[in-house]
């Protein structure tokens, strides 16, 4: 599937600020399930130079710096992104031994330990081990746990913030992508299953009821390993293994790690943010 990506983030100051810098994760990634064809990044005001690095993770940050005074600033990314089908066979058994030592490999380390937005405690470990209690295979305790969170948990805009941590959204059992999110990386953790956040995009066909406001917004996911498998993408919002419909930008810890935008700039003013995204199929031609 191929697809075109809109990401505006607009921020309006209650007066002028100054040296403003800031760093994106804006651009999706390219990897064997899905190729960044272009990207671009606009900002305003005065089309500032970008450096663009990768971090910890190897995601594409994308970093500029606004040093006159301004009230306003615009940042417009766009993108055109091919993905495919997921072809590995998730029938084959993922034995639980199969997470043994994890622990002590670089490469999975940061998603077995609490982070930031993300946690740890007794009360969760609890409700982790009783949700995956008679089973004994790693792919089928991750859908346990996504499938819990669908059930119990109320998507509900407005009852958290950007800010909020696990416990709160555990406890309260309401929130949004983001939530849900760190909620099933939270449990799978406690369960030693090697668990990470995934910003991008979800297109759903039009004709799908109810759906629209999905391309319209940007999204969140988790990617879990799997002994045997891999990393493989879950949508606790939808309870549902990530397809081609899927359009990752980027992955981490936590939120905190894959935040769109990130900075600092002086001046005392109060920011009001608005985003506004689009996502479109594009057709192909053969």
């Amino acid at each position: 599937m191929k697809f075109s990506v809109q990401h505006i983030t607009r921020y309006t100051y209650a007066k002028p600020v100054w040296d403003s810098f800031n760093d994106a994760h804006l651009c999706p990634v390219s990897d064997d399930l899905q190729h960044c064809e272009s990207f671009e990044l606009k900002i305003t005001p005065g089309s500032p130079s970008v450096l663009r690095r990768l971090d910890f993770y190897t995601n594409q940050v994308h970093h500029f710096e606004v040093v006159q005074p301004h009230d306003s600033l615009q940042v417009e990314a766009y993108s055109i992104v091919q993905t495919s089908s997921d072809t590995r066979d998730f029938s084959v058994g993922c034995p639980v031994a199969g997470l043994t030592g994890l622990d002590r490999d670089e490469r999975y380390y940061d998603f077995l330990a609490g982070s930031q937005r993300v946690l740890l405690s007794p009360m969760l470990e609890r409700e982790a081990k009783e949700i995956v209690a008679s089973l004994e295979d790693v792919r089928l305790q991750v859908e346990a746990i996504m499938a819990f969170i669908f059930k119990n948990f109320s998507y509900a805009p407005g009852s958290t913030h950007v800010e909020s941590n696990v416990m709160h959204v555990f406890e309260h059992k309401r929130g949004v992508c983001q939530d849900f999110a760190h909620v099933m990386i939270a449990l799978c953790r406690s369960v030693r299953i090697p668990a990470r956040y995934v910003s991008g995009y979800f297109y759903v066909e039009k004709s799908v009821s109810g759906s629209a406001s999905d391309n319209s917004a940007s999204h969140a996911w988790v990617e879990c390993f799997l002994p045997g498998i891999g990393w493989a993408g879950y949508d606790p919002t939808h309870n549902r293994r990530v397809d081609a419909s899927y359009i990752k930008v980027a992955i981490g810890r936590d939120y905190v790690d894959v935040r769109p935008l990130a900075g600092a700039f002086r001046g005392g003013a109060v920011a009001a943010m608005e985003v506004a995204v689009r996502v479109v199929r594009v057709a192909q031609t053969l």
